[in-house]
């Protein structure tokens, strides 16, 4: 079980194209180190199940926030699909994402998807995301290994970076990660605390 900290800011246009620019290479930003050569392309595509009709009444009975498969391939390559199957139990902390999650590969992710619905779970909600990753290095945390997702999801365009386990506290990350968004000119203030399905569906804050 691994921790995951993350925090993700809705992004314009423009600030979308800055972005851009920097984990591509093209532009360099003062105490940001892009490991430019591991950028990858991916599309992804994450399946959501309960047992439950709604998600309060999944809170309730205690089951995990996150039930998921998903599938995920180089962009314009899905003969190179690969597919895990999660369980992400979710925190905010500050405002701030703190997830703990167990991940797994699996070989067929359809065996897994007929488990689940012959064992009571439905599909209530489905995410597509076309990302641009890459891992970065910054002085706001020396040492710290910063994932970097540039993403458009359902249509809309966020940024969302990820710190996964590593020894510094937790409280050092999450103040690292909106001094990192500030390299970018982001206002820490327009996070998005919502989940995905919040955002997507239209929820409120």
């Amino acid at each position: 079980m691994g921790r995951e900290i993350e925090i993700k800011i809705p992004l314009t246009d423009t600030e979308y194209e800055k972005i851009f620019k920097v984990i591509s290479g093209d532009a360099k930003l003062d105490g940001l180190d892009v490991a430019v050569d591991g950028l990858e392309h991916l599309l992804k595509t994450d399946q959501y199940f309960s047992r439950y009709a709604t998600r309060e009444e999944g809170k309730a009975a205690g089951e995990p926030q996150v039930i998921r498969i998903r599938s995920e391939s180089s962009a314009g390559d899905k003969t190179n699909e690969r597919s895990f199957f999660c369980i992400k139990r979710k925190t905010i902390e500050n405002g701030i994402e703190l997830n703990r999650e167990d991940e797994t590969f699996v070989e067929n992710a359809d065996v897994i998807r007929d488990l689940l619905l012959f064992s009571g779970y439905h599909q209530f909600f489905e995410k597509n995301k076309d990302a641009y990753g890459v891992h970065c290095q910054s002085v706001v945390l020396p040492g710290c290994d910063f994932h970097l997702e540039l993403e458009v999801v359902n249509g809309l365009k966020y940024i969302e970076v990820e710190v996964t386990d590593g020894t510094d506290k937790a409280d050092d990350v999450r103040l690292a990660l909106e001094k990192f968004m500030e390299l970018f000119g982001l206002v820490t203030s327009k996070r998005d605390k919502r989940s995905w399905m919040e955002i997507i569906n239209g929820g409120a804050k």
